[in-house]
């Protein structure tokens, strides 16, 4: 008999043997445990919805609640991932997405959907969320502006007496997980930056994921850069483009990304919406498309009758 439960402690083991062994060779049984079995603040009382065939599961939604502070207010976000369906039982997917409908008052994010949830949860009200981003290579001429560049700081002890009682809570949320943290320090101002070591493809790069103060971000730029690309010795930074508006970049560029990401908000608009307490970040995924999307597209745009390649992801 099919029946639909909510996803507790004591189920994630049967989610482990079942997909999540198998679904991404990069995330070992602990980031899978940490990604549904996470301690921080939520209303709810699970951490998604497993679909099961008597006792075999078939299918799951696995959800992040978290509670955010954006602009002095709280604000409540579901992130939404790995929605799977056994191929055999696919026409009972929409037993997962009832509960989800019923949810109210919550900023839904999903970052990761495949062409047809995407484009069913956009039927359902979701809106489009830009992937592109600003890709920060290395400066050249960095050593130039050493000597009036504020301070970038790894040290755990230093970052957690410099954060403000919001950072030191996302800090404290994030403990669990592969991420980065570096604090910024402009004259007596800081700021907390969160990021993750991406090692996907061919070529590693660091993925800026948080910041919280964009003007003093924006002022020690180029430190910060450097700092991370010296630390881990990747080849570039990037940050979402959606975050930065109206920040110039010396030495970046924009790459295309397909717009997979969708969102759903009643008082929450695209630059406020960042990868924290989401699959993105806890998991260190991509968000990059293969090279050869990306050469598809350019062309695409230069020859109008070379088509898009819409369902090429990674």
């Amino acid at each position: 008999m099919f029946h639909v439960e909510k996803i507790q402690s004591h189920i994630f083991p049967l989610l482990y043997e079942a997909f999540l062994r198998d679904d991404d060779p990069l995330s070992d049984e602990q980031d899978w445990r940490n990604v549904f079995d996470y301690s921080f603040e939520k209303d709810e009382d699970h951490t998604g919805y497993a679909l099961f065939d008597d006792d075999k599961v078939i299918g799951m939604i696995a959800m992040v609640f978290s509670k955010r502070i954006v602009n002095s207010q709280t604000h409540k976000f579901c992130n939404l991932h790995t929605w799977w369906v056994d191929e055999n039982h696919r026409g009972r997917s929409l037993m997962l997405l009832k509960p989800v409908q019923r949810l109210s008052g919550y900023t839904v994010t999903h970052f990761t959907p495949c062409d047809r949830i995407r484009a069913l949860t956009k039927r359902l009200g979701y809106t489009q969320l830009d992937n592109q981003l600003k890709v920060l290579l290395p400066y050249p001429f960095f050593g130039k502006l050493k000597k009036t560049a504020g301070t970038v700081e790894f040290d755990a002890e230093a970052i957690k007496s410099k954060l403000c009682e919001r950072d030191a809570r996302i800090y404290a949320d994030h403990q669990p997980y592969r991420l980065g943290h570096l604090v910024i320090s402009d004259g007596t101002k800081h700021c907390y930056v969160l990021y993750s070591l991406v090692v996907r493809r061919r070529m590693n790069y660091c993925h800026i994921q948080y910041v919280s103060d964009y003007k003093i971000y924006a002022n020690q730029e180029l430190a910060v850069r450097q700092a991370l690309i010296d630390r881990h010795q990747v080849k570039f930074v990037v940050i979402d483009k959606r975050l930065v508006q109206g920040i110039s970049f010396k030495r970046s560029f924009n790459f295309w990304s397909p717009a997979k990401a969708v969102y759903k908000s009643e008082n929450l608009l695209p630059d406020q919406v960042d990868n924290l307490y989401s699959d993105v970040s806890f998991l260190r995924l991509t968000t990059f498309p293969h090279i050869s999307f990306e050469m598809k597209q350019r062309l695409a745009r230069l020859w109008p009758f070379a088509k898009p390649q819409e369902n090429a992801h990674l």
